[in-house]
């Protein structure tokens, strides 16, 4: 074998002057103390490193005093985990006073980064503080997981006993009063069932805690319960309990109320009230459920995240909509904003009740804004979104019913006014009867045996005028009875022919002058002409003033009111067939099709005629008939073109 280099040998040489002292340990200055003990920095010279050594205070120095803190490195040494400050020997000084000497950490305090978002992202780089936190928390589990493993529960969790590395690495300290679920005769380890005196922190204590003598015991349940208050710090600033006094602070562990921001993650708040319950039972059963729990959190996250987004949209919107001057667009903007964001939630993470109830607040909060607009069926489509029926949904199913109706009421009442429709047949009648008006009566008042012929061939000829006219508007029946406005024309047309009847047959009956009939016909159809302008189409006016002056002329020379009244028979003409100008003379397919579908919804209504109720379909429409009238009701107008 080679010899050893000079160094190596000095290096030998130390170590054998150690001979049956190699633990020995060079001790330095204080790095911290509590209540009994105080820890140093020191050098294990045996194998050149930092440690730190934890001993009792002179002061604080007695048999009791020293069984704690051997029970501490008894607990600490039993628990080699990557998570515990391994214990590296235990040391007794010349007067029995023991020394654990363990592996010194280069780091600081948890609670010192609780809410240091600066200082974590200078150190780790972690620009998100609470999920940091909880990355923290969840590896102070693992090592809680661990000893509860050992049957040792840690009692005093808290963020001032977890030191973090400067390399991020986590330790959770202070085990000094740590208790054993399990007896291993050894007496080393505290036992759970001897823990009757109050003890911990308060400010993070749990019920059982307290040292009552009746009520539950310590069990893996309290770290649990302590983990939940380190969760309400993290998510509050600020411990669970507190108080202007002891007994306040006890009240407050007694009660364990957790009372959590507004502003908290609901998932994570029902994670720490229930972790926080002041009954055992009701915790969560072990550390690996309450690990599980903010694993599941915190994969959900995102989504929480989205969730909130989207209720400060919904907040706007509500707002908005509570604004009198608010417009469509504004409202229509903030609620996409909000609906993409609890939908994209929900994508995320299907069981975020959160984002679940804000998407149905705001599709209720528009569709009762439509409801105040008058747009019921935009309601009902939006309330038809949500997974679960709202009691709102049958108010705007009755209004949308309503509002169809109403609606469809306007659209016959538009149909049964529009002058377009029906132009074809209209036009085609009055150009037909308008020429044979404006042409016959110069011809025939030319025909001596016409103005010689009797009085009663001159009323067989005005009965005679109001059959064609009769037979006209049978054979355009389908076009003149498909609106109102066709009606009231061929009405208004009929009336006219029937009353000029009755006047021949009055000129007859008193015995007046033949051609006297046609000086009275000229008044009549100038009130016609008159009364169409006012009430049907106010385009024919001109014709009223000519038809005046024409009967104005008749009365000084009753011979020509026959020949006269081409003219204005020929501007009424002139004026209706230029009103009522059909776009095309051909039929369109569609409106084939439409005089189709008005024969098949004929031949429906007189199948409905026959029935006294029941189910039947009138123009592919299925409704409910109440009565023999209801299929009349039913009916959907004809129209022409």
């Amino acid at each position: 074998m080679s010899s050893p280099s000079t160094g190596g040998g000095r290096a030998l040489a130390d170590v054998a002057a150690l001979a049956g002292d190699v633990h020995r340990v060079q001790l330095g200055e204080v790095i911290g103390q509590g209540g009994m003990g105080i820890v140093r920095s020191a050098e294990q010279i045996a194998l050149g490193r930092e440690v730190a050594v934890k001993t009792l205070k002179p002061e604080k120095r007695s048999a009791s005093a020293s069984l704690d803190l051997l029970r501490e490195a008894w607990v600490t040494g039993a628990l080699e985990h990557p998570n515990i400050v391994p214990v590296h020997a235990l040391e007794l000084e010349p007067d029995g006073t023991p020394s654990i000497v363990m592996k010194k950490i280069a780091g600081v305090e948890w609670r010192a980064l609780l809410d240091n978002a600066d200082e974590v992202v200078r150190k780790f780089g972690a620009k998100d503080l609470i999920a940091w936190n909880l990355g923290i928390l969840m590896r102070v589990l693992d090592a809680l997981r661990f000893a509860h493993s050992h049957g040792i529960v840690h009692r005093d969790l808290k963020p001032a006993n977890v030191m973090i590395g400067d390399f991020g690495e986590v330790y959770l300290l202070d085990w000094g009063i740590a208790v054993s679920l399990r007896d291993d005769r050894t007496g080393r380890f505290p036992l759970a069932i001897h823990a009757t005196q109050l003890a911990g922190t308060p400010s993070y204590m749990a019920p059982e805690m307290l040292g009552r003598e009746t009520g539950p015991r310590v069990s893996e349940r309290t770290d649990v319960y302590l983990a939940g208050a380190v969760l309400y710090e993290l998510i509050a600033g600020k411990p669970p309990h507190a108080g202007s006094n002891m007994f306040a602070v006890i009240v407050s562990v007694i009660a364990s109320r957790v009372e959590l921001p507004a502003s908290a993650p609901p998932e994570l708040a029902r994670i720490c009230a229930r972790a926080m319950h002041p009954e055992p039972e009701e915790r969560y059963p072990s550390v690996d459920e309450l690990q599980l729990a903010l694993r599941n959190y915190l994969e959900h996250r995102g989504s929480e995240q989205i969730s909130v987004r989207a209720h400060e949209r919904l907040d706007e919107l509500i707002a908005k909509i509570a604004d009198p001057a608010c417009e469509d667009h504004d409202v229509y903007r903030l609620f996409g904003a909000c609906r993409y964001g609890f939908r994209d939630a929900l994508a995320v993470w299907p069981d975020n009740e959160a984002a679940r109830r804000g998407l149905a607040a705001a599709v209720v909060a528009v569709a009762k804004y439509e409801l105040a607009r008058e747009h019921p069926q935009a309601a009902v489509t939006l309330l038809g979104e949500l997974a679960e029926p709202h009691p709102l949904l049958d108010e705007a199913r009755v209004a949308a019913a309503n509002h169809s109706k109403h609606i469809a009421a306007l659209e016959r009442l538009g149909r049964d006014h529009d002058s377009q429709i029906g132009t074809r047949t209209r036009a085609m009648l009055t150009l037909t009867f308008g020429l044979a008006f404006t042409i016959l009566p110069i011809v025939i008042s030319q025909v001596r045996a016409f103005r010689e012929a009797p009085p009663l061939a001159h009323v067989a000829w005005a009965f005679g005028v109001i059959i064609m006219v009769g037979i006209a508007a049978w054979w355009a029946r389908e076009s003149v009875m498909a609106t109102r406005f066709n009606r009231r024309v061929a009405v208004t047309f009929l009336f006219l022919f029937v009353v000029q009847g009755a006047v021949a047959l009055g000129s007859l009956i008193a015995d007046r002058p033949t051609m006297e009939i046609y000086g009275w016909n000229l008044i009549l159809y100038t009130m016609a002409a008159g009364m169409m302008a006012i009430t049907i189409e106010p385009f024919l006016w001109p014709a009223t003033p000519v038809y005046l002056i024409v009967f104005l002329i008749s009365q000084r020379d009753p011979e020509l009111a026959l020949p006269l009244a081409s003219i204005p028979n020929a501007t009424l003409t002139l004026l209706a067939a230029w009103r009522w100008k059909p776009a095309s003379l051909r039929y369109s397919e569609e409106e084939r099709a439409e005089r189709r579908r008005r024969r098949e919804a004929k031949q429906n209504r007189t199948a409905c005629g026959s029935q006294e109720s029941g189910h039947v379909i009138c123009d592919q429409f299925r409704v409910r008939l109440e009565g023999p009238e209801g299929c009349a009701e039913s009916g959907v107008a004809l129209f022409d073109g």
